[in-house]
């Protein structure tokens, strides 16, 4: 049982604050989220993207775009996909926060059934309840990982689209995505 609530434990401090492999790092602090080692981050009411090579842009809550602060022109139609991108990075942040939110429960789980256990509790009761706990990590976890790939349908249709976005055009990857899913079947 100790081992059991020792595996619970662990993986409540590693997912409460991120989620994905180490190469695709996601992590919630607060108001900032930062997807992909920091390539993509959700700061306040605007996204910033941090290609590896070139020029950071912004994308804002109306879908507005700038590239090194300076606005680019947009048709309507590339404006709803930085939508469908803006929306993305932001859900990532809500269902990063829903994915600590249930790996804290986990901890508390684990820490009434030691306290129980220790008082000559029913350890089976407390291994079920973690379990269940456990199952709901799992389950906001696959929601980031939908997330990720709504982000990167935006992205590969902006790519084409609108030629200022082609440096961001492999901040998400297909492996990105299906590492997280990988990551979250285990």
């Amino acid at each position: 049982m100790r081992m059991h609530l020792f595996h619970a434990l662990l993986a409540t401090a590693l997912l409460a604050g991120c989620s994905g492999s180490d190469d695709h790092l996601t992590l919630i602090n607060g108001s900032n989220t930062s997807i992909e080692n920091g390539a993509i981050r959700v700061e306040g009411s605007q996204i910033v993207l941090h290609p590896e090579h070139g020029a950071s842009a912004t994308i804002g809550s109306s879908g507005d775009f700038a590239v090194d602060g300076k606005p680019v022109n947009i048709t309507p139609a590339q404006r709803a996909l930085l939508l469908q991108y803006y929306a993305g990075a932001e859900a990532v942040r809500e269902h990063g926060v829903e994915t600590g939110k249930a790996g804290a429960a986990i901890a508390g789980e684990a820490i009434k059934g030691a306290v129980s256990n220790m008082a000559g509790g029913d350890g089976k009761s407390t291994e079920d309840k973690v379990s269940a706990q456990t199952d709901k990590v799992k389950q906001a976890a696959l929601k980031i990982c939908d997330d990720l790939e709504q982000i990167r349908s935006a992205q590969d249709q902006l790519v084409t689209q609108l030629d200022a976005f082609k440096p961001y055009g492999q901040l998400i990857t297909a492996d990105s995505v299906s590492e997280c899913r990988k990551g979250n079947d285990d």
